[in-house]
């Protein structure tokens, strides 16, 4: 089944050009979502780090994680952010970048267990798929144009197997 413009359709009635598009704007959600956090974090003036800081190494915590491991992290993390929102932005990137969203946001979340903060562990779930989201549909080669390609429907490349 062909498209506009030549593109394949799935069975599903969704374009390659469609899919391509919605890696685009997930991609550009995630980018945000970093730099936000990047920048909001560096203009804190320390105040980000000193609260987490006070959070993680409170006595009332039942799992208690060496300070210099805190206090590192805490330094770092809005470099790592906008590492990461750099990297998705260059499309060759996007399965390092990708990986190292669910690394970053994997940290999060087992700092938010550390916490004892449940309902924000759970608050993790969306951004692994958002991630996952990314990492599977296809992307167009640039940022700015979008790719007008035929590729083979499912349905041909299933009878050249046969």
């Amino acid at each position: 089944m062909s498209g506009k413009l030549g593109m394949n359709v799935m069975k599903s009635g969704i374009s390659v050009g469609t899919l391509k598009t919605a890696e685009r704007l997930t991609r550009l959600v995630m980018i945000v979502t970093l730099a936000t956090a990047s920048v909001s974090k560096l203009f804190s003036r320390g105040g980000f780090a000193e609260y987490y800081f006070g959070a993680f190494t409170a006595d009332k915590l039942r799992i208690h994680l060496p300070p210099a491991l805190i206090e590192g992290y805490l330094q770092i993390i809005q470099f790592i952010e906008m590492t990461i929102a750099v990297a998705l932005v260059i499309t060759s990137l996007k399965p390092y970048s990708v990986y190292a969203w669910f690394a970053f946001f994997l940290s999060l979340e087992v700092g938010h267990y550390v916490l004892e903060e449940w309902s924000n562990v759970n608050q993790m779930i969306p951004y692994f798929l958002l991630g996952l989201a990314c990492l599977i549909l296809p992307n167009h080669r640039r940022w700015f144009r979008s790719d007008v390609e035929v590729i083979p429907a499912a349905e041909s490349i299933g009878a050249s197997r046969k």
